[in-house]
């Protein structure tokens, strides 16, 4: 692990997922894309993927970390840092 990488795990990150219908999460650097059956989005953690459906971003206070998702959710699931995969979200999901 270099030194970015061991930096970027110290820092606080996380998600509270309220009744599969709204999820608030922590330790937010960027959002890569959104829909209303994805969010895909990078923590301090790593890649977080959101799927579901009628998915909207309530809130996004970027420069404070934090992200708010409403809809029906149905999976969250990380990429760790340093994992790197080819193609693209939708190329990997439908094979």
């Amino acid at each position: 692990m270099n030194r970015e990488e061991s930096a970027a795990a110290e820092k606080s990150y996380g998600m509270t997922l309220e009744r599969r219908g709204r999820a608030a999460i922590t330790g937010v650097t960027d959002v890569e894309s959104f829909d209303e059956t994805a969010v895909i989005l990078h923590t301090h953690g790593g890649r977080l993927i959101l799927t579901g459906s009628g998915l909207h971003v309530a809130s996004l206070q970027l420069e404070e970390g934090r992200l708010t998702v409403e809809g029906s959710i149905d999976s969250a699931a990380y990429d760790g840092p340093g994992v790197k995969r080819r193609g693209g979200f939708f190329r990997r999901a439908l094979g």
